[in-house]
């Protein structure tokens, strides 16, 4: 859950998952007294939530007001007007993250070449049998990967 009242206090705890890993960022006093800081489990300081859950992602520009949530805070329950709960759910397709690469040039014979949207990279396996996960670890269908896809925004 995003966080809306930007003024925490020191020792606020925020967590986030990420990959399937849950991270801890807390806020301490900053060196000198003024302002905070946010400490990642590893030690790392930093100097906004952005730039600790860019940290976590290993690089990649993030709102880090969306990206962590406040320790014990749960999601809030999605609310939905009377007339569209009465409507049966849509049927939602599945997608696959490992799909076999339609050119299979200069892959030898008795093998297939397949590709992990999740990791983004190929690989190749003995016969035609579709694999059920990658050599990262990546399940076929693993739900926390192939629900509906959100987007995250860098500061400005």
């Amino acid at each position: 859950m995003p966080i809306e009242n930007r003024n925490l206090l020191v020792g606020t705890r925020l967590v986030a998952n990420y990959k399937k890993q849950r991270y801890v960022c807390t806020i301490e006093a900053a060196e000198g007294g003024e302002g905070v800081v946010y400490v990642l489990e590893d030690g790392t300081r930093h100097k906004s939530p952005s730039a600790a859950g860019s940290k976590v992602m290993g690089g990649g520009a993030v709102n880090g007001w969306r990206f962590w949530g406040l320790e014990g805070e749960e999601p809030a329950a999605a609310t939905e007007p009377a007339a569209a709960a009465a409507k049966p759910a849509k049927a939602r397709k599945s997608r696959k993250l490992i799909y076999k690469l339609p050119n299979q040039a200069g892959v030898a014979e008795g093998k297939t070449k397949w590709f992990c949207t999740a990791c983004l990279k190929s690989f190749v396996v003995e016969g035609d049998s579709e694999p059920q996960v990658c050599p990262e670890g990546h399940l076929i269908d693993d739900p926390e990967l192939t629900g509906s896809v959100g987007t995250v925004e860098a500061e400005g």
